[in-house]
């Protein structure tokens, strides 16, 4: 199989592993945040992480750089006042990035920002949804697969 097509494989079986863990992270009250900016974090797993594309390894307490808009889930609190403790939800597709669960800290301010920010998209998203079932009407339940 060539490369290219093998390399599309695994990408689409990662968003839809990745469709699958969002919406059971928000079924499960699991609290969603998009990374507030591009920056170097800390990683905090024990035994650290693999990076698949770089094809190396990271030790807990190594740096990695993560992307603005990166979707994180909240773990827990900081290990200090003031921080939040969160997981890093995406596959790393780009080279010099975080590995798939890294788990980081920022502070309270920051995933504050970070959560207003998806909160923010999914208010938009859904607006949009109910425009595109007004705007076709009838033809929703066609579109969607719901015949009655």
């Amino acid at each position: 199989m060539p490369l290219r097509i093998l390399v599309l494989l695994h990408i689409a079986a990662a968003v839809v592993i990745l469709s699958a863990a969002t919406l059971r992270a928000q079924s499960d009250g699991a609290e969603l945040a998009f990374m507030p900016a591009t920056m170097t974090v800390t990683l905090l797993n024990d035994g650290g992480k693999y990076v698949a594309v770089d094809l190396k390894h990271i030790d807990k307490g190594g740096s990695c750089r993560m992307d603005a808009d990166a979707m994180l889930v909240r773990v827990g609190a900081g290990s200090s006042p003031g921080s939040v403790r969160v997981r890093y939800i995406a596959p790393q597709l780009s080279s010099g990035g975080c590995p798939f669960l890294t788990e980081f800290e920022l502070p309270q301010a920051e995933y504050d920002a970070a959560r207003r920010a998806f909160l923010d998209r999914k208010a938009d998203a859904g607006e949009r949804v109910r425009q595109i079932r007004k705007d076709l009407g009838d033809k929703w339940d066609e579109v969607m697969g719901r015949k009655s």
